[in-house]
Formats: C-alpha cells, structure tokens, sequence
C-alpha cells in the first residue's frame, strides 16, 4: 500500500476519539486520558453517541458529520458491529486515515464479528482511506507528545522505533522497558492489519530522524517480497533488529505451514532476515541487550574477544557460552603479555581469559583493561565482576568507564548481582556502556553481534564474477514449456532434462519412454550399466518423499547389463508401486547410464516456493538413505558467487567435502557455479513451483546430474529484484566514442573506486559537497551493491574502465527520485552526462515515478547548464547555500501525490 497518508498518524494536529467516554474502563476514555497526560498540543475531539457535553473536560460531539475541524486521524473505539459505518461516515466527512482498536473482529469462530470484517474489507478497498488495526494498541511518538494507544505505561523518549504485530506483547514490553529506562522514538502494532502493512510502517519509520533503531516483532511473515523490500531498505541506514515468534509449523498457534522441501520454515524466515541486512534475535529482552551492544559502535567491533573476570566460576561460565556459540577467544600478543606481567602480581597468568584477584582494585583493572585495549589482536573485551569483601563495584566501574572513554574497541560489562552492583550498573547506562546481569548474557549478545557483523561483511563482499553458460536456447524452450503445460503440472523428466542442460549442467546419459516395449526397444543407445527407473504420477513431482524422506520408495533398479533384465526390474518395481501407491498410475520409464559417486558424495539441490516470500534455493547432502531435509539449507535468488558460497559451507554435505577432497577449492567453484546457475533458472523461469535436482560427485571438480522433478505453477516473482540486464544499452559520443551504459552491479567495486581516485578535488566536492578524497569499502559497497527496488544506478564505461556515473534514490512510493550524476574530468565534450541524465530520466518516467529532483552548488555551473538543457527548473536555496533542481516527469493520480513531490 505504500507510505501515502501515514503522516496523519504520525503527525496529526487534530485527533478524534468515536467512542469516547468518561466511563470506567472505556477504551476511547483511556485514548483521551493517554493523550491528555503525553502533553499533546493539538485538538482532541471525543465523539460519544449518548450525547455527553464534554469528556474529561473536553468538549464533546455525538457524531462524526459534527467535527470540524475535519480530524486529521481519527481513533475507532467503538462495538465491532458499528466500525464498518463509522468508517463510511468518516469517509464522507474526508477524513483521510483511521486507527481501529476495536477487537474482536479477527476472531474465526466468532460469528457474529464475521460479517462486520467483511464489510470492513470492502468499506477499506471502495473509500481508500489508511486503515491501522483492527486489534492494534494504538501509536506512541514521544518526541511528539502523542500518546494515541491503550498503553497502561508512559512511553520514555528515546531512538528506538518499536514496530510490531501482537499489541499485547508490545504491552509488556513496553512496561519492561519503561522499568528499565529505556526510551522510543516510535511505537506501533498492526493488529490485523486491514490496509497498513508492516511494510508501510517500516519504509515511513526508518526516514524518520529521531528513529536511530529499528526492532520489529513478528508473529508471522505478511506481504513477504515487500517486508523483505522495507527491511533492505532501512537497514542500509539504521541497525534493524527482529524477534520472530512462531518458529514452529506443529504449534496449535502457527497458522503456517513449512514450504514443500523445507523441515523448518524458520530456515527460511532466518536467511529472509540475514539477507535483509536484519540481526535476528531470540527473545524479546535480547533486542534491548543487542541495542545497547551495537547501536553506538557497529562498526567498530570484530570477533577476537578478551576476557577478564575476578572470579574463575564466573568466567568459565562465559567461556562455556563463547565456545558453544562458536565465538573466539582472542590471543594476546607477547607485548602485552609483557607488559600485564608488570601489572600483575607473579602468580597471576597473563593467558586470556585473565584471572584477577577477588578483591579487585580499580588501579589494577585499570592498568589491565587499557594494555588489552591497546593490543591489535583484541576486538573487543568482556569485564566480569563478582561483589565481594575488600572491593568496590562502583569504583572499579567507574575506573573502567574511564578506559572505555578512551578505545572504538567494543567493551561490555557483567557486574554480577543485585543489591551491591546497582550503582554501578546504573553508571554503566550513563555512559553507555552494555551491561549484563549474567556472563553467559553478556556472551549470547556479543555473539549476536559478531553474526551481525559476519552476515553484515558477507553482503559487502565484492562478489565474484562467474559466467555461467546459458543456451540461446533457453528462451525458446521456456516458451514452448508455458505453451504446452498448465499449472499443477509435473515436468516430463525428458523436458526437465533439456532445462538444467540450457543451463550448462552435466546430465547422465537417458531416454524416457512412455511405453515397456520402446524402452526396451531403445535401451542400447545408452552406454551401460543401466539404472532402471519406473515413473509413476506421484513420482513425478519434486518433493514427492513428503516429511519423512527416508520412507521414500525409489522406483529404481541398479546395474543392469543385459536387456533381458530390464522386463523382470519393471515388473517387480510395479509391484511395489502399485502396492504403496495404488492411486498413482505408472506414466514412464527411463534407462539411463549408471554413475557411481565418487567417495559415495550426492546432493540435492533445485527450487522451492514459499507463497509469502516466493521462490527459494536450496541445497544439501542426498542419496537413497539419507534424510536429506536435516541437512537442507537455503538462500533466496539471485546468488552471486559470494551468496552462493555461503550456502554451501553451511552443509553438513560440504564438511565431509573437505574431508575427503583433494582439492575442496575445485570442488567448490564448481558448486558455486551450479548454484548460480539454479539461480539463473529461478529468475528465468518464474513458472517453476518447485524443482528438485539429485546430483553426485564423480571426480573432483566434476558433478553429474542423475534425477530430476519439476512441477509447473503460477509465475511468481524472486523477493528481491535480479540484476536488470535488459536495461544494458551502447551509446556512441560525437566524437565517436563508444560507451557501454549499463545499471552498476556489486563487481564494480574496485573500478568505481579507481574512478574517484582519477577525479580532481573540485569535481568531488562539487558531487559530494565536501572535500573527498577516500572512500572505504562500506562505502564503496552501498554505492554498488544497490536494491533496483529502491535505487538506481548507470555507469558508462569502455572496457574495465568506467567513466561516469548517474544515481536516483526512490521513495517507497514511487512519488519523487533524488539524483547524481558525475563524470571523468576528460570526458569533456562527449555528452556522457546528458545522455546519462536522458537515460536515468527515461528509466523514471517508464516506471511511473512522478518528479526527479536534487541539490547544486551554486558555483557547479556546468551541472545547472546541463539541468536547464534537460528542463529542470530551478530555485535558489540561500539558507542551505544549494540550487534546488526538479522536474515533472508524470502526471499525479491522486492528490496525496501531490503534496509528496518536492516543492518548486
């Protein structure tokens, strides 16, 4: 639905309450006193049918036609009989967004809120107002003094933007953290999201200034491929956390079944947030503990951890923790060894984790602390204090507050107890230093941090180039498929075949007959022995096994050498087919040449579909005996080599790889390349509702295809946008220069880097508004490895070289496109940027996007030139020093539109 209108519930100058009373335990009632005791400035208009002349001390209406001025939100309290009418009555009066904490209405067995839903559902789609809830806890902005909820506990103020879907559990949270000081910038709970989606209030939360984090509670994934979207999109410029409940699909509670192919669909809802840039965490309190770990030092922490502690229990405690975690226990170097043991008295050992005294003095831990800081291969340390006789926990803490002033390296605290650590810990809050009750707490959120920092670095790997080789054909073979089947369809295993073989995969030799004589008619045109395979209509489709993989019957004879074999196998795997499966008729046969893996190695592989988040990949060990969905992991398309990798070394499959491989390396690139290349096949072929590949190695660096099974279902776009190749173009200069223009892509790193580096001093500040001269990988990164959902980017080059660059950021909505262009220093006279600039705004204008706009230097007089011969107009800003530039690319729709597009 987009972001249109969200500003009426999260800056609204005039609210209205339908519902409303002064009586005990109204639900209007508590809204009225909630916004009364926040300070909110504006216009609170209680709305009661009963006809009350005012509602605690507020002048009151006894119905909606009455309120003037025209609410900018108004907040539904009342029976959910009456919600769909108020809503067509809030319509006609122009109201614009509602908020419904009414509840009730979701409840399927309570037939008599049924039909009030329905109606709503209509009322919702016919009036296009912005619906928030039913069943939601309302909204919190602090910053704002608007405390529009049912909360039953202040909101503190804070950076924190708390988006969630249960509106009890955020209840709790809420009274947890008010208890615990912790303060938000936002909060807000769907309910049963009748139009505004947990989407929408991402993509308008995370523009929000004093919203610094993100943490999104989630019971269930909704609207799949536009949360993945959202949560791409702000986590590129906020730490976004996410605790998601409902892990399991045999809970009474989860309405959620696992995809086809898939154990657990949590696998999937963890990749979906590894992708997303979204650190994942367990349990609720644990969002708050991630916070305060990363929020002010994310980049500055890595995964070498030194412990100290004044007690061998508690450190042990935490060691247990960091090896179960699989986290590293950092090695000091010999100069700090040195230097500790003038520090130390002689019995004590400088090994980390470093054992003190239990009667820790500050001038000791201080000493300690700043020559473990100060050492290269230490990323980060964990103080662990335990109260006792002979030392303070204030003083002590305070010491190393002093320390930690003065190190980027991550510190954290566990200052065991209670009654004696209180001043402490609350000086660790002030200085903002993360503080743990326990060790092995302190632990479980540093390791949240060093995934976050892995999944983090994984994505902004340069990814390597690998060229897969895709039949010209592959085009034509798809069409021919759509024409020839319908969804719910299986993949004759011939059609199947010609599939992966597009693609470059190596497949066993086979022929596929529909009858016994013609297989055994044909069977000498394939080189032996021979596996016999019996085809019947459930055997067919991927993922056949169901959830027991090893009950499967496989329908296959091995080793045959002789013809004369092939009728007795058939008749003997009919037997059984028809005795387990006596409702799935027997539809083919296949002789195919028989490969034996090489160390006993299989694996399967292919393409699975989740109806939220769309299609999938997957990969893992295989074979006859093998559970093969205990070691199957995923990872949504499109890979590149790095994504691809990854996939791979989480296998169990890949472990016994290196164990038995003489060259693991070969072996993986290989790997890497198929996956790609299922990657390829999933972008390509969006009908796919599932295909599933079985596979063997059979000499290193060699892999064979020996199964296949595709099922044919409705096309379904990939979550996240492939690279979008048809948008490639050339462009000859007039002084005959050729140009390939193209989106960029993330192995453009190193060459837009090489191209600042050429540019002069001037055309970079010109650009970024200030002198640059270096630009590091992160940067580098996000400038290349984009989401074409909500950027785009062109670069122009010759060969390897690139020479100029054109970038527009979009809003969610597709309203406005801010815009950058620059180009080599030498292309002078070639026209680069304006065919850049005509391109990018052609690019705009076909998706429907409303204005481009963006900010000159005033002295950048060949950039206004060029943005006055394109038909920009233009508007000096004196109080930024800046020239505004936009222009009207399409006609607005809808008057929301309107008031979006940048002023000119």
């Amino acid at each position: 639905m987009g972001t249109r209108s969200l500003e009426r519930f999260f800056q609204p100058e005039t609210i209205a309450v339908i519902g409303a009373s002064d009586r005990q335990g109204s639900l209007g009632g508590a809204i009225v006193r909630n916004l009364q005791s926040s300070g909110y400035g504006g216009n609170i208009q209680p709305v009661n049918s009963k006809g009350y002349k005012e509602i605690y001390g507020l002048p009151a209406f006894s119905k909606v036609s009455q309120l003037s001025p025209v609410p900018d939100l108004a907040i539904i309290c009342t029976p959910a009989d009456s919600v769909a009418r108020v809503v067509k009555q809030l319509h006609s009066l122009g109201v614009e967004a509602a908020m419904i904490l009414t509840g009730g209405m979701a409840r399927a067995r309570s037939w008599q809120f049924r039909p009030s839903s329905e109606r709503l559902d209509r009322i919702v789609k016919r009036t296009r107002m912005r619906i928030l809830g039913p069943d939601c806890l309302g909204i919190v902005i602090p910053h704002r003094s608007v405390n529009a909820s049912v909360l039953h506990v202040p909101v503190k103020r804070g950076s924190i933007a708390y988006i969630g879907q249960s509106g009890t559990l955020a209840s709790g949270v809420m009274d947890w953290a008010y208890s615990r000081g912790i303060g938000f910038s936002h909060v807000a709970t769907l309910g049963r999201s009748e139009d505004v989606t947990l989407p929408d209030l991402i993509d308008y939360i995370a523009q929000e200034p004093k919203a610094r984090t993100l943490l999104v509670q989630l019971d269930e994934i909704r609207s799949g491929r536009s949360l993945i979207r959202s949560l791409r999109a702000a986590s590129r410029h906020k730490l976004v956390l996410a605790v998601k409940n409902n892990r399991f699909s045999n809970s009474p509670l989860s309405s959620v079944s696992a995809p086809r192919g898939l154990a657990k669909r949590d696998d999937l809802i963890n990749e979906v947030l590894a992708r997303a840039g979204v650190l994942r965490v367990d349990a609720t309190d644990e969002l708050f503990d991630c916070v305060d770990a990363l929020s002010d030092r994310r980049e500055r922490f890595g995964p070498r951890l030194a412990v100290i502690a004044n007690g061998r229990g508690p450190a042990i405690i935490a060691l247990d923790r960091l090896l179960h975690d699989g986290g590293e226990l950092a090695e000091l170097s010999d100069q700090s060894k040195q230097v500790l043991k003038r520090d130390l008295p002689s019995y004590v050992s400088t090994e980390n984790p470093l054992l003190l005294n239990p009667e820790l003095k500050p001038e000791q831990l201080t000493a300690v602390a700043r020559a473990v800081l100060a050492d290269r291969q230490v990323d980060a340390l964990l103080v662990i204090y335990t109260p006792g006789l002979g030392t303070n926990p204030l003083d002590n803490a305070k010491a190393l507050i002093e320390v930690a002033a003065h190190t980027q390296k991550a510190v954290l605290t566990s200052w065991i107890g209670e009654y004696s650590v209180e001043e402490a810990r609350a000086a660790f809050d002030r200085a903002k230093i993360p503080t743990f009750d326990t060790p092995d707490n302190a632990i479980k959120s540093y390791m949240y941090m060093v995934q976050h920092q892995r999944t983090q670095e994984l994505l902004r790997e340069i990814p390597e180039s690998i060229e897969i080789p895709v039949s010209a054909q592959h085009a034509n073979l798809n069409k021919d498929i759509r024409g020839r089947y319908q969804s719910g369809d299986y993949l004759s295993p011939p059609d199947a075949y010609e599939l992966l073989r597009a693609y470059g995969y190596s497949c066993a030799d086979n022929i596929f007959r529909s009858t016994i004589s013609d297989v055994v008619r044909d069977a000498s045109g394939i080189p032996k022995p021979w596996v016999l395979r019996v085809h019947h209509r459930d055997y067919l489709f991927p993922f056949a096994y169901g959830d027991n993989p090893r009950e499967r019957v496989r329908s296959v004879v091995r080793d045959l050498d002789d013809e004369k074999e092939i009728l007795p196998a058939i008749d003997a795997l009919s037997n059984v087919i028809s005795e387990r499966f006596p409702d799935s008729p027997i539809l083919g046969y296949t002789i195919q040449t028989m490969h034996r893996a090489l160390d006993n190695l299989q694996f399967s592989f292919g393409i699975g579909r989740d109806n939220e988040i769309g299609p999938f990949i997957f990969f893992g060990g295989g074979g006859s005996t093998a559970d093969i969905l205990v070691d199957r992991q995923v990872a949504l398309p499109p890979l590149n080599a790095n994504l691809a990798e990854k996939l791979i070394r989480k296998s169990h499959f890949y472990q016994v790889l290196q164990e038995r491989s003489e060259y693991p390396d070969k072996d993986l690139l290989t790997l890497e390349r198929w996956l790609v290349a299922m990657s390829h096949i999933a972008l390509n072929h969006p009908w796919l509702a599932g295909l599933e590949v079985n596979a063997i190695r059979q000499q290193i660096g060699r892999y064979r295809v020996i199964g296949v099974a595709a099922e044919v279902g409705e096309p379904v776009k990939c979550a996240i946008l492939p690279y979008p190749t048809e948008l490639a173009a050339n462009y000859t200069s007039p002084s005959g220069g050729e140009y390939h223009v193209r989106p960029i892509r993330g192995e453009d790193e190193p060459e837009l880097e090489a191209f600042y580096h050429r540019l002069s001093a001037e055309s970079l500040r010109l650009r970024f508004f200030s002198a640059r001269r270096r630009f590091d990988h992160t940067e580098l990164a996000r400038l290349t490895q984009i989401d074409y959902d909500r950027e785009m980017a062109f670069v122009a080059t010759k060969g390897s070289v690139l020479f100029g660059v054109v970038r527009v950021w979009l809003d969610p909505d597709d309203v406005t496109a801010e815009f950058s262009v620059i180009v080599d220093d030498n292309s002078r006279g070639e026209r680069l940027g304006f065919h850049l600039m005509s391109r990018i705004i052609d690019y705009l204008r076909e998706r429907g996007v409303l204005q481009i706009y963006g900010a000159v230097l005033p002295e950048n007089g060949p950039m206004l030139k060029l943005a006055e011969r394109l038909g920009f107009v233009s508007k000096l800003n004196s109080a930024d020093g800046i020239v505004e530039v936009a222009m009207k690319l399409n006609k607005e729709k809808y008057a929301w539109q309107a008031k979006r597009m940048y002023p000119m």
